[in-house]
């Protein structure tokens, strides 16, 4: 518990207050009501109509007070904590994966407003799952290739500390993690850092320059394939945004930081490099952190604008999360000089707004 504390965490272990046997059938009611396909979680998408939207969640509220209850405590909870709120059983072990998954989608359309998993299908829950049987060769020898390059969620591999979509111009406020299925291997451990602690460590005298090396100008931050905006196979996007703002307070993720530089190099200088070197120092000797195992039906919500996140490697085919963005009041399109660039390998970088 106290660990979990130093990180910015609650422990909440109560979920439904009578259960969801109570309500369950009217949860999904209204969520069939509002997705045509609903029976099938993974086709649950995306409306562009923002009162459509709300509608869902002020139906479920309606119909479901329990679930709303649940829903304002654990916002209130991840508030009051700083940058989560961890759920070690949300009551749903025992049904099906399809009711499992819309119960849990219902939460979240209470919580905030979810968001599309990617720009083609606009899914709305993410499978997080090793999809390493189907990437390339050169992939699986880990080597980087401008083909295709995958994100956390779709290798079992370690991933590093991270915010979620630090590639978006304003990164969802909100991420949700749902255990379907956990690791028997004993990896995919979770750990969390209070990313407000890094921000006061340094913001101090002898590394006040790099705080400000990260705060003042822009990085670009490789967008991963699967969330690509431009259909061209030959095309790398990255945005362009500070490490440390008012709003979202840290975007990070080392890899796409590192692939981004690397492919603009003319979007970061000597000292932003450097600094990037002091922070992740910081990072790596916080003790702020908190290291746990997710178990099946546990839930883990994070404030995506102030936590960094990251797993331990798996081995366990079988491991099995489902991932919800969330937002709540931040606005969804950032302000200069946040913007995407994007170039075809081996051309010069362009806004991507000014391509045909």
């Amino acid at each position: 518990m106290k660990q979990l504390r130093q990180a910015g965490l609650s422990l909440s272990p109560v979920a439904m207050e009578r259960g969801w046997g109570a309500e369950g059938m009217r949860i999904l009611q209204a969520v069939a009501s509002h997705h045509r396909h609903a029976a099938w979680y993974q086709q649950i998408s995306r409306t562009d109509d923002l009162h459509l939207q709300a509608m869902l969640g002020d139906d479920l509220r309606s119909v479901a007070p329990g679930l709303a209850r649940l829903a304002e405590r654990l916002k209130a909870e991840m508030a009051a904590a700083g940058c989560g709120v961890l759920v070690p059983s949300l009551g749903l072990a025992g049904l099906d994966a399809q009711t499992r998954a819309r119960l849990v989608y219902a939460l979240c359309a209470c919580i905030g407003r979810p968001t599309a998993t990617d720009f083609r299908k606009s899914q709305l829950i993410w499978d997080v799952q090793n999809r390493t049987p189907l990437a390339s060769s050169a992939q699986l020898a880990g080597v980087e290739s401008p083909a295709y390059y995958a994100t956390f969620s779709e290798h079992d591999r370690e991933a590093d500390y991270h915010s979620d979509t630090q590639y978006y111009p304003m990164p969802e406020r909100m991420v949700l993690l749902y255990v379907m299925e956990a690791a028997d291997c004993g990896g995919g451990v979770s750990r969390v850092s209070d990313a407000r602690a890094l921000r006061t460590e340094l913001d101090q005298a002898t590394t006040a320059w790099a705080y400000r090396a990260l705060s003042e100008r822009p990085l670009p931050f490789r967008v991963p394939d699967a969330f690509r905006t431009s259909d061209s196979p030959d095309a790398v996007q990255a945005t362009l945004a500070p490490v440390f703002a008012s709003e979202p307070a840290i975007r990070y993720r080392r890899d796409t930081l590192r692939s981004g530089v690397a492919l603009f190099p003319e979007h970061a200088d000597d000292e932003q490099r450097a600094a990037l070197e002091v922070f992740e120092a910081a990072l790596a000797r916080s003790t702020r952190v908190a290291e746990f195992a997710l178990p099946r039906d546990s839930l883990l919500l994070l404030d995506n604008h102030q936590a960094l996140h990251a797993r331990s490697a798996f081995s366990d085919a079988g491991r099995h999360l489902l991932r919800i963005r969330l937002r709540g009041d931040e606005p969804e399109h950032g302000q200069a000089p946040y913007r995407l660039i994007e170039r075809r390998i081996g051309s010069p970088a362009v806004p991507a707004s000014s391509l045909a």
